[in-house]
């Protein structure tokens, strides 16, 4: 990365979600595939994705607002806002909304690549397709991310 990247509030680039949606702060291509920056918002009682393993990123959760419930190989933990979780390469993990208000958090994927599934989502959602598990999976996949 040789450029600065700023994005002012209110900018970025807003993507339809499953349930709820994401904000891509930062992408890789702003960041030489350093990093990518996304928020995502999602309803009470929403699952935020499926116990799953990213083989090419590592992913940062930052709560802040509401609480997220995260599946982790030791047990199940509950966050509230500014409570951060580090998800390595190769680590299961799945996180879901328990609470009875919206949650927000940022995720930090390292290194970029994967805010473009969430591209891809977006593209599906916009076209009418149905996302069921397979098709998500799929998607998923392309993007060296197993659905467990």
């Amino acid at each position: 990365m040789t450029d600065l990247a700023m994005i002012k509030p209110g900018g970025g680039e807003w993507l339809h979600a499953p349930a709820g949606s994401y904000l891509v702060h930062l992408s890789g291509a702003q960041t030489g595939g350093a990093l990518a920056v996304v928020e995502y918002s999602f309803p009470a009682g929403a699952v935020g994705a499926a116990p799953h393993i990213h083989h090419g990123h590592a992913e940062h959760f930052h709560i802040l607002e509401g609480e997220v419930t995260f599946d982790l190989p030791d047990g199940v933990s509950t966050l509230g806002a500014g409570g951060t979780v580090s998800v390595p390469i190769g680590m299961a993990h799945g996180f879901r909304n328990t609470s009875s208000a919206v949650a927000r958090c940022l995720f930090l994927l390292t290194p970029a690549g994967y805010e473009d599934y969430f591209r891809d989502v977006h593209r599906a959602l916009e076209a009418g397709e149905p996302l069921d598990p397979e098709r998500l999976a799929a998607l998923r996949a392309k993007y060296a991310t197993e659905t467990l």
